[in-house]
């Protein structure tokens, strides 16, 4: 109801307007009730009657809206700015009830604004902690639904928490190759090559039922018990290689000696003999040639002195390009400059140069081509053989360097650890990438000497 019938402003509450309206009722049924009793004059009545409503209408109007609505009015605008702000409105201009009403409300509004610091505080102090845990945390509602993620699961799986809000925690573990598996301890992110140890904690939210996934990579720790198992078995590999080959190297040599008199007492009475010696004689080299690799493997020996590396690998291009030839294997090798010094044994990095080589040859179909490049760092000289063969399958990457692992027939398995074992003692490193049907890049990083006479 506004005070006047054409304006535009509400200027009545709903109480202004039942005691305003209860007025007029009042006065019209007055009026019916006089005209009932006295019965005068019709028309004159109702002039006198309508002009009296209208004074009556307008009187009661504004004396409702001063003593009623105004006060009502503003003690309800000064009340909604303090529920929205939670700051005491202070001065009220207000008298009596309304007034004591309107303290309450003040009194009532430093309360909550003191609650509302309070859980401020204790909400931004768990949100720093959980903030700067390490270990991923992301919360699943009933529905399967990622209610958050916290920077730590960020972290570990490089991503934004707001690319997963609301997504299906299954399309999660399936984007990033997780199987959750209540028998394993640790559990494998394929597609990050993370390993995870993941704990469910089951909780209630808001009269929900939710789960929280604590995620801890466990990847570095793992790698390092995987390497401290690897030396490990590699020191008792050693010495039990060691031995069996110094045990067979003199009945080698024996054998090796008889078959070479056999072939030329006999080589010559029958053709079958001939080609039984020549059989044998290449299975003993064979045999000599794996015992002497069990010797290198455990035992290894090197005399390190300055030597330009890039001589060395172009001396092992050469010898590889002999057995390349037949193949009609192309070798590329490029280097910007002609001297590079090392602190190194020729010998050994030869060796592994060309065990290197000869992979990346065995891998290639006939045509194929390696490329070798020869970089040099700040501290180090870059070492890059790639081939563009078949490939090694992405689960068998990870043991390319574990010893008697091959994916040649008739391979030792000990040509990359040998590698591996040559570098390290070089104080470099090795490292292989892969593509199945595409190819292999071997890189080497040794340190330079810093001798560039030497």
């Amino acid at each position: 109801m506004r005070l006047w019938p054409f304006s535009k402003a509400e200027s009545h509450t709903s109480i202004g307007i039942k005691t305003l309206v209860f007025s007029i009722l009042l006065v019209v049924v007055m009026e019916i009730f006089v005209y009932l009793v006295f019965f005068p004059p019709f028309a004159l009545y109702w002039l006198i009657v309508f002009a009296l409503d209208f004074v009556v209408y307008f009187t009661s109007a504004i004396f409702v809206f001063l003593v009623l609505d105004k006060p009502l009015i503003s003690l309800m605008n000064r009340v909604r700015r303090t529920t929205l702000t939670l700051k005491p409105a202070r001065i009220s201009g207000l008298k009596g009830e309304l007034s004591d009403i309107l303290k309450e409300v003040d009194r009532l509004a430093e309360t909550l604004n003191r609650e509302r610091g309070g859980l401020l505080e204790t909400y931004n102090e768990y949100k720093n902690i959980v903030e700067s845990l390490e270990e991923g945390l992301v919360m699943v509602l009933e529905n399967g639904e990622i209610l958050m993620m916290n920077s730590g699961a960020e972290k570990i799986f490089s991503t934004r928490r707001s690319e997963w809000k609301n997504k299906k925690f299954n399309d999660f573990l399936r984007f990033y190759g997780i199987i959750l598996d209540e028998k394993k301890k640790v559990i494998l992110a394929k597609k990050i090559g993370k390993r995870l140890v993941v704990r469910e904690v089951s909780m209630e939210l808001s009269g929900k039922f939710a789960t929280l996934y604590v995620l801890n990579d466990v990847t570095e720790v793992s790698n390092l018990e995987m390497a401290l198992t690897r030396a490990e078995n590699l020191a008792l590999l050693g010495k039990m290689t060691a031995s069996v080959a110094h045990e067979i190297k003199t009945p080698i040599a024996s054998l090796k000696l008889s078959v070479q008199l056999l072939k030329r007492q006999l080589g010559d009475v029958d053709r079958d003999v001939s080609e039984t010696l020549e059989v044998l004689d290449k299975e003993v080299r064979r045999v000599e040639e794996r015992s002497r690799g069990f010797l290198e493997f455990s035992n290894p020996h090197f005399e390190l002195k300055n030597i330009n590396i890039v001589d060395v690998v172009k001396e092992s291009v050469k010898l590889a390009k002999i057995r390349a030839r037949d193949r009609k294997i192309e070798i590329i090798l490029t280097h910007k400059e002609e001297r590079i010094p090392v602190l190194g044994d020729v010998n050994a990095l030869n060796s592994a140069f060309l065990n290197v080589l000869v992979n990346a040859m065995d891998a290639c179909e006939e045509s194929g081509k390696v490329e070798v490049k020869v970089e040099r760092r700040s501290n180090s000289v870059l070492l890059t053989f790639t081939d563009n063969g078949v490939g090694i399958p992405p689960d068998s990457v990870d043991y390319v360097f574990e010893p008697f692992f091959s994916l040649k027939n008739g391979g030792t398995g000990l040509g990359m650890s040998i590698v591996k074992r040559v570098i390290n003692s070089h104080g470099g490193k090795v490292n292989v990438e892969s593509k199945e049907g595409e190819g292999t890049t071997v890189e080497m990083q040794i340190p330079t000497s810093g001798d560039e006479n030497g």
